[in-house]
């Protein structure tokens, strides 16, 4: 009923506004939105613990079987929804039990055939749906929770990728070319565009094209009860997507930390040039929003990414209630309610949860340096899969 009244309203709105209409102007609102004071939270150093901010602490170790070995995981993409944690990786998409991490099954499989991927590009699943998204290189691929496949379809050659309402497809746009026109499509099953918003941005790239300079733990959608938001890294604002218009959610003062626009990396070659601007960049930040009923977290970390593997996040935290915003002391926060493993958050994989990945090998380091860690997790193995530490947070 939900995914027809979203179908009617955008049909509507198609009726008065045209992708090649003038009156795309109208899609962006001016409204309201709550305003984060990044760069007076960067000053303001302060230790936060965990009992300040969460309600529960939990420790999976995600069960290890032949059929579930867990390898280049997505940690961006992982989802926790109806009692089962979904976890994409280069084996596939890999589902679990959210108790106990025990191995439920494999959802789809690398292939040409109908419900195959040639790569997956992220996933959807929400909270009350029984219907799981894959994402692969221009297509949806919709499954039942338990892996039973349900249909696909083709979506536009977007970056990044949400379904909406169970059947609507959200992509966005890169603007690779700094010229691009739209940023975002909302289509349908049958691929016909229903909705596009403009991009407003413009810029010279050498040469005519490059390619996102990205690390893969950024997300450009994310859903927050029944609302979906949209985060273009190179705009410091933040979007609630609806049928007709984008709506201005949160607006991120970044001052003296925000990125020149003369040195995005999108519109600098691979070249002396690109490294000269990697060197610059290195003061400027680049956060993600991990939003909460009440908290939200910011992992950040400069706009030198060239080096994923040496990335360092460090954490902003803003109050929705009291509007304050911190960054958090040590770049982790005190553990005080589980063991005293520091928490260091990498991805938000629900409403109100916050995940960090810890490896076996990483867990065996920190006992060694005193840090106690719950009994289950004493006796892991070296080639174990990954325990998820899930910390649930207030809501008020």
């Amino acid at each position: 009923m939900k995914t027809n009244v979203w179908i009617l309203a955008i049909s509507a709105v198609w009726m008065f506004l045209s992708c090649a209409s003038d009156k795309q102007e109208a899609l962006v609102t001016v409204g309201d939105c709550i305003v984060i004071p990044f760069e007076k939270g960067v000053g303001n150093v302060r230790p936060v613990k965990l009992s300040d901010i969460a309600e529960k602490v939990v420790f999976v170790p995600l069960e290890t079987t032949d059929s579930s070995l867990v390898a280049r995981q997505m940690l961006s993409h992982i989802r926790l929804a109806n009692g089962r944690i979904y976890v994409p990786c280069s084996e596939g998409l890999l589902t679990f039990d959210e108790k106990t991490g025990k191995f439920l099954h494999r959802i789809s499989r690398k292939g040409q055939g109908p419900g195959e991927y040639a790569s997956i590009r992220g996933i959807e699943v929400c909270e009350g749906s029984d219907k799981v998204h894959i994402f692969s290189s221009e297509k949806v691929l919709t499954f039942q929770s338990d892996g039973k496949f349900l249909t696909q379809y083709a979506k536009p050659g977007g970056w990044a990728t949400s379904v909406m309402q169970d059947s609507l497809c959200l992509s966005f746009i890169i603007n690779h070319t700094g010229q691009q026109k739209y940023r975002l499509l909302i289509t349908d099953e049958q691929a016909d565009t229903l909705q596009c918003f403009p991009q407003y941005d413009r810029f010279r790239v050498p040469g005519g094209v490059n390619w996102r300079y990205h690390h893969n733990q950024e997300r450009y959608f994310y859903t927050y009860k029944d609302e979906y938001v949209f985060r273009d890294y190179y705009c410091d604002t933040l979007f609630t997507v609806k049928p007709d218009k984008l709506v201005p959610r949160f607006r991120l003062e970044m001052g003296k930390y925000g990125l020149p626009k003369d040195l995005r990396l999108e519109s600098v070659m691979m070249s002396v040039e690109r490294n000269n601007a990697l060197a610059k960049a290195r003061k400027y930040f680049r956060p993600s929003v991990f939003e909460g009923g009440r908290f939200i977290l910011m992992p950040y970390t400069t706009w030198d990414i060239s080096q994923p593997q040496n990335i360092v996040f460090q954490y902003l935290l803003f109050d929705k209630q009291t509007k304050k915003c911190l960054k958090i002391e040590n770049d982790a926060i005190i553990n005080d309610m589980v063991g005293n493993l520091p928490f260091r958050p990498v991805a938000r994989v629900a409403d109100n949860v916050l995940m960090a990945w810890l490896e076996v090998s990483y867990l065996q380091e920190q006992m060694e340096k005193g840090i106690q860690l719950p009994d289950g997790l004493k006796r892991m193995k070296d080639d174990d899969n990954a325990i998820l530490m899930l910390v649930y947070l207030k809501d008020k």
